[in-house]
């Protein structure tokens, strides 16, 4: 059925915006009208068409927040369990989104489902918002006839791992704030007050020390055309840098290199350890397959070189060995990880030992985070001071023996 995205004043002279779900054009003007909105304008939905046509852009335009998907699992498993059926549940969650694009693939899951899909199934059509891993945890749900637990399970995941992305974007938010400040502060120095020193310089004709010629000259480069050499070089650098991540050989390199990063290299292991056992622990817990939640997983944690660790451990259990064999000599699930899940085999206790694990990563990770936020804060400092006492010293040594000069 064609989706319809409308403007239209309500009885008190208020503007509203949405989309609804009609089966042509009339039909959508007397659904607004039942509900007291006269239409100004109304036109048919072209999103659908246009992902269909060019699939890359429901990733880059057509994006819906995790956060929104987990309240959307949580709602609809909640209102599954409290009785109601599967297409009023529907109905119910479509009525209260507010994001537009969560909202039209709701209209399509509903139409779906009402044709006599599973859920599971309805889900799958739309992968850039629902991963493959609710396709699986749904599907057993399925298959067991209780599949709110799997819904209210995914809510608590997406919930999670949005924890997750909280704790490493707090450890990244001071360096780049910091960073930015000492690189605002540097332009202005550079292109506001030393030209104003360099002319004082010129009619003086001072003798420069090292560090206030290559000042000055830093200074030049930014306030005449000759700042396009940098721009041109730091952007066609950054292009190819970002096409060779592209390429395989390219992204596994780079993995590599964050990975070897001071301090961050750790943080980064740290968070794709507890991402996968985190996905790991829901889908094992609610009866997948290990290598069925293994083969989703891979997909999860968006790191090449995990990812080929964990394939090569469904190689190997397929072989008749264990998990840890698969991870013996993986860059990423360090021994502490291997000693907890080979206890996991031993007692035959792999999912809730996999659960732990997700638990103490969490742990780890936000210990982590604290330890570095509290190493980052004065190092930040020092480098701001230290870039400063430079830039000021540039200025104030030729002073200085200016102002000798001057008084000899």
């Amino acid at each position: 059925m064609p989706i319809y995205r409308y403007q239209a004043l309500s009885r008190r002279g208020k503007e509203e915006k949405g989309i609804l779900e009609a089966a042509n054009p009339q039909a959508a003007r007397k659904v607004l009208r039942l509900k007291g909105l006269y239409v100004k304008k109304l036109d048919e939905d072209r999103e659908k068409k246009e992902r269909e046509l060019f699939p890359f852009l429901s990733k880059l335009l057509y994006r819906v927040p995790r956060r929104d998907v987990g309240l959307f699992a949580r709602q609809l498993g909640t209102l599954l369990k409290a009785g109601l059926p599967l297409d009023r549940s529907l109905n119910n969650i479509i009525d209260q989104t507010e994001n537009e694009y969560l909202k039209k693939a709701l209209f399509e899951v509903r139409a779906s489902v009402v044709e006599g899909e599973k859920l599971s199934d309805a889900l799958k059509k739309h992968p850039a918002i629902f991963p493959p891993m609710y396709n699986n945890l749904i599907s057993v749900g399925e298959a067991t006839g209780a599949y709110e637990q799997s819904l209210i399970r995914l809510a608590d995941l997406e919930a999670a791992n949005e924890a997750l992305r909280g704790k490493i974007t707090t450890a990244l938010f001071y360096p780049v704030i910091m960073l930015s400040l000492l690189g605002a502060i540097i332009v202005f120095l550079l292109a506001v007050v030393f030209p104003q020193i360099k002319d004082l310089f010129v009619k003086m004709n001072a003798d420069l020390p090292l560090i206030t010629r290559l000042v000055l000259g830093a200074s030049e480069i930014l306030t005449t055309k000759k700042i396009l050499i940098p721009i041109t070089l730091i952007g066609g650098g950054t292009a190819y840098l970002m096409r060779w991540k592209q390429t395989p050989e390219g992204r596994v390199k780079f993995e590599k290199f964050l990975f070897n990063l001071p301090l961050f290299g750790t943080l980064i292991r740290k968070a794709i350890l507890a991402r996968f056992a985190r996905n790991m622990s829901v889908m094992l817990e609610n009866g997948v397959p290990l290598i069925s939640a293994l083969q989703v997983v891979a997909k999860v944690v968006e790191n090449k070189i995990f990812e080929a660790d964990i394939q090569m451990a469904i190689a190997k259990i397929r072989e008749g060995k264990k998990l840890t064999d698969g991870f013996q000599d993986s860059l990423v699930v360090n021994q502490m990880i291997l000693g907890m899940l080979r206890a996991g085999e031993a007692s035959d206790t792999i999912p809730e030992m996999v659960h732990r694990i997700a638990d103490v990563m969490d742990d780890d990770v936000n210990s982590y985070v604290q330890k570095l936020s509290a190493l980052l804060e004065p190092a930040m400092m020092v480098l701001m001071g230290g870039t400063i006492v430079i830039i000021m010293a540039s200025i104030m040594m030729p002073m200085y023996d200016l102002t000798n000069q001057l008084q000899l």
